[in-house]
């Protein structure tokens, strides 16, 4: 099983005694074009990975066009280097890749890996039938079509998220591995970030696309609800659940890297 460790920051780098637990690092963002990495800091951490023979992955988030300028910048200083991945959540940064980064390995991101994410589920899933179970435990890669467009595009790895309800795939039947994020999966996120202005007397409930301040690395809400089984983490411009539990059917899914989050990923 390969473990990698996935950063948002240069201070979050792994200490030389945790070094040994990890063999691949994740940098970047999923979530906020705003908060991708400067040239300068991919290339610290790329150097990081290097130096100690780990591999390295760059993940990146839905963005607009300045967004996407901005992230060629940053895929042209990546494409330099040699087995690198790119975790993607946007088409539109898979047909750059495909289009003047061949050399780098595209990865299908959890955003676009259509998957029944919501607590509420919970509350349900004692009543549910066999097949409906399977349902929610399942995934939009169980679709042919889907499954043949990865294909074709030279996609064999997928990242999923740590259900609350488990999860039911075959992924190595299709030829597709998997990597598991733990412990912190998304529910839901948008460009509306909620978190700016939150500390402004009387903008407190304005959401709307306004400039950044970059408030959402210094705030976290945590939002509970009788509707909630377990307490849901607001940050910046998405919500997350925590699950620490470990799927024990992890061959079966086609899990072979746990991608560990020491903090959320934002």
């Amino acid at each position: 099983m390969e473990k990698a460790i996935y950063i948002t920051k240069l201070c979050e780098l792994p200490q030389e005694k945790e070094n040994k637990d990890f063999s691949r690092i994740y940098f970047g963002n999923e979530f906020c074009e705003r908060l991708l990495p400067t040239s300068e800091e991919l290339r610290a951490v790329i150097d990081f990975a290097t130096e100690r023979k780990m591999g390295f992955t760059l993940v990146t988030p839905y963005v607009t066009n300045k967004g996407l300028e901005r992230l060629e910048k940053l895929l042209s200083l990546l494409a330099k280097e040699t087995n690198a991945e790119v975790v993607f959540n946007d088409y539109g940064v898979l047909r750059l890749l495909l289009r003047k980064f061949g050399g780098l390995k595209p990865v299908m991101g959890r955003l676009l890996n259509k998957m029944k994410r919501g607590p509420r589920l919970m509350n349900l899933i004692g009543m549910l039938p066999e097949t409906s179970l399977a349902y929610f435990r399942g995934s939009s890669i169980e679709v042919s079509a889907f499954r043949n467009f990865l294909s074709k595009n030279g996609i064999n790895r997928v990242e999923l998220d740590n259900l609350l309800q488990g999860i039911s795939l075959n992924l190595p039947k299709f030829g597709f591995s998997a990597s598991l994020y733990i412990p912190y999966g998304y529910i839901t996120t948008t460009r509306n970030c909620l978190a700016i202005d939150c500390d402004v007397h009387g903008k407190e409930d304005v959401v709307g696309i306004f400039p950044c301040k970059k408030e959402c690395q210094r705030y976290t809400f945590y939002l509970k609800s009788k509707a909630m089984p377990i307490t849901l983490i607001r940050k910046g411009s998405t919500i997350f659940f925590k699950n620490e539990t470990i799927p024990k059917n992890l061959d079966e899914i086609g899990v072979d890297r746990i991608v560990y989050e020491p903090n959320l990923p934002l």
